[in-house]
């Protein structure tokens, strides 16, 4: 209902607005958010934001590195729609007294609907699907990461991995930040303290992966980068034609014009080449809003032009849109401004990097971006950038999961124990017990914090962390079968209202925010406060079991309740089960990496309430052998040949408890001979 809003259409302004059918409104990104959003305005901008919290003020600003203009809202109807405003231009989105409101910086007016039902997840995959769904990361990547920016050579990166294997926690790849660089210039590799033939070593004996970051600024003077790149005529221009220049890391950079037919093939050698010094099996594309020290252009060398931010006539979040980025009458090729062009940046750069990487060959690297736009998920996934190391962040990265969900992005996280700040040991140790569970789970911190390895901060770190990523590892190979599942559209880790969205309770900030699905099957509540040792986690109506002691704690038609649950450290976060579902884990005795993981699995099943005498459960089983054959994973994932169907029914006749399980046309028949215990807790069964 746009006629609660005037229609303002100019070269450089437009407005229009909606009524909202409800206050339950989610999305508007990037930004570090509770996932309800509350009157406020919302800027709409990629910018490195190092922190920025938005709360929903009157000015807006809080944004940070992406740009989705999607939010979905739940009808008075309890159905869900979603509005895509289809724009790369700088906007506020204001939402005030049941309306909202988008204010543009120019740009086409283009906005598609999508009317969904009563269920979030049906409604988010019909926009995946046109965003052209998202991109089932390599197995290895859900293993654990580490990285830290500001280690100084090769011998401290082997040193911590030596501290991992001497104490037994899992570990799978090893990143790198800007130090392995010869004075912070991309596609360089310092010889001295990273020598490649030892790194390559290092890594084949220590089966790890490795990351290194790239940066999007290229250092402008003597090096092959740049001279390589001004030969090809790659670089972004200012408006007078001159190649742009801006400043990060190395000093006074220049930056690279994806849009530009050169590129490709730039792209192409620099990646190569470093590739053949030093085998990466991910990037870190990252400083890719773009970023810059200074505000439009600091070229020392020349004149520059003005940044055109005075020809506008509104300025989303109140700072002219070159603030620490480009001049927004830069030049892209076929004449393309930055303010058109600045929110793609990410997205082409992207795009272009995952097709280096197929003509390579390479199909089981994985691409981590800090920028983004609407439907980057086919090529890369995102982290949620530099956050602090305190409680209030680690909450926020429970509702930014959730909004990149909405955004198309379901393999996310973020920096376990913060970026910056010094990590103190309970924070770390609770952020290690939610980080496991995290999509992406990677530990990354500044140069200027503390160490925060899960081995330098004391025994209740150490602990919290060898039993949670053990917890990790067991489930997986299951955990990975839910994105196979998925097939490039919809969600993993959800918030409560996925499942139960017509319950109002669910809707409460503290539930809404802090309690988390896996998939339809389990649920995590992680402890969010200091102090805090006792979680109450709310049981919508449906059969509930703690996953870790089979106890049945609620029936499908007792009244919904809250659950007190004691959350000490050094323990596995507080997990329930849905009756109804099945889970497969496996031992982890001895694994520190994926490639440890066999295919032996033990059936974890939650019955359900008695259905007409019997006791029923569902699930998948993924048979693939190796799951780090990414030809077998994805063409499971187009034929959906790899997911057999779980089936299972329990019975108890005369004190006899059976239980059949059905994989497909084949069951398997199991008779208990004490069925006493199962009879009175119809705990969940293990098989």
């Amino acid at each position: 209902d746009s006629t609660v809003n005037t229609f303002v259409v100019t070269r450089y302004f437009h407005e229009i607005g909606t009524k909202l059918p409800s206050e339950r409104i989610f999305g508007i990104g990037e930004r570090a958010a509770k996932f309800q959003l509350k009157n406020g305005v919302y800027t709409m901008w990629n910018k490195d934001a190092p922190g920025a919290i938005d709360y929903g003020d009157s000015q807006g600003g809080h944004q940070t590195y992406g740009q989705h203009p999607v939010y979905m809202v739940q009808e008075q109807s309890k159905n869900f729609h979603i509005v895509f405003m289809r724009t790369s231009a700088p906007a506020d989105v204001v939402i005030q007294d049941g309306k909202l409101t988008y204010k543009l910086v120019g740009g086409p007016i283009n906005l598609l609907f999508w009317i969904g039902d009563e269920s979030p997840e049906n409604t988010v995959k019909m926009y995946h699907n046109y965003l052209g769904g998202h991109y089932l990361q390599p197995f290895w990547a859900f293993g654990f990461h580490i990285s830290r920016w500001g280690w100084p050579n090769l011998a401290k990166i082997m040193d911590v991995a030596k501290n991992f294997k001497d104490n037994e926690l899992p570990l799978d790849t090893m990143w790198s930040d800007i130090d392995y660089m010869i004075e912070k210039r991309d596609f360089t590799i310092d010889n001295d303290r990273y020598p490649p033939e030892q790194f390559r070593n290092f890594l084949k004996e220590y089966n790890l992966r490795f990351v290194p970051i790239v940066d999007a600024g290229i250092a402008v003077g003597d090096n092959d980068a740049f001279k390589e790149g001004q030969e090809r005529d790659v670089y972004i221009k200012n408006a007078l034609g001159k190649n742009l220049v801006g400043q990060v890391w190395p000093g006074y950079t220049t930056y690279v014009d994806f849009s530009h037919p050169n590129a490709s093939d730039y792209w192409f050698d620099m990646i190569k080449n470093f590739r053949d010094i030093l085998p990466f099996g991910g990037l870190w594309l990252d400083m890719n809003e773009n970023a810059n020290f200074c505000n439009g252009e600091c070229n020392p060398y020349e004149e520059t032009p003005d940044s055109g931010d005075d020809d506008l006539p509104h300025h989303p979040g109140g700072l002219f849109p070159s603030h620490k980025t480009l001049s927004i009458n830069a030049r892209h090729y076929d004449n393309v401004t930055e303010l058109f062009w600045h929110g793609l940046n990410a997205l082409a750069e992207n795009y272009v990097t995952r097709n280096v990487l197929k003509k390579l060959g390479l199909r089981d690297v994985f691409i981590l971006s800090r920028a983004s736009y609407a439907g980057q998920s086919k090529y890369s996934t995102i982290w949620f950038g530099d956050q602090g190391s305190s409680f209030e962040y680690m909450q926020l990265s429970v509702s930014q999961a959730f909004s990149f969900n909405i955004f198309g992005f379901p393999f996310t996280g973020a920096d376990i124990c913060g970026f910056f700040w010094d990590a103190q040991p309970e924070l770390c140790a609770r952020w290690m017990q939610l980080g496991a569970f995290f999509p992406f789970a990677r530990n990354h911190n500044a140069n200027d914090s503390r160490d925060q390895e899960p081995y330098v901060l004391g025994d209740d770190v150490l602990i919290t962390s060898q039993v949670s990523l053990k917890a990790r590892y067991s489930l997986l190979k299951w955990y990975y079968s839910k994105f196979v599942e998925l097939n490039g559209t919809g969600t993993v880790f959800r918030p409560l209202m996925w499942q139960y969205p017509q319950d109002d309770v669910v809707y409460l900030e503290n539930i809404l925010n802090e309690q988390i699905l896996i998939s339809d099957v389990l649920m995590i509540t992680p402890v969010l406060r200091e102090g805090q040792t006792i979680v109450w986690a709310y049981l919508p109506q449906d059969k509930w079991y703690n996953f870790k002691n089979g106890q049945k704690l609620q029936g499908s038609k007792d009244t919904p309740l809250y659950h007190e649950t004691y959350a000490p450290l050094r323990e596995v976060l507080p997990i329930f089960m849905r009756g109804g579902t099945i889970v497969y884990n496996q031992s982890t005795e001895g694994v520190t990496r994926v490639t440890h993981l066999s295919n032996e699995f033990s059936l974890v099943i939650a019955l359900t309430d008695e259905v007409n005498g019997k006791y029923l459960a569902k699930g998948k089983i993924m048979t693939i052998n190796d799951y780090q054959d990414m030809d077998n994973i994805e063409a499971c994932q187009r034929q959906n040949g790899c997911l057999l169907d779980i089936d299972v029914e329990a019975t108890i006749v005369d004190d006899t408890f059976t239980l059949i399980i059905k994989l497909h046309s084949d069951c398997l028949l199991y008779t208990s001979p004490s069925p006493r215990d199962r009879q009175k807790s119809r705990m969940p069964s293990s098989a």
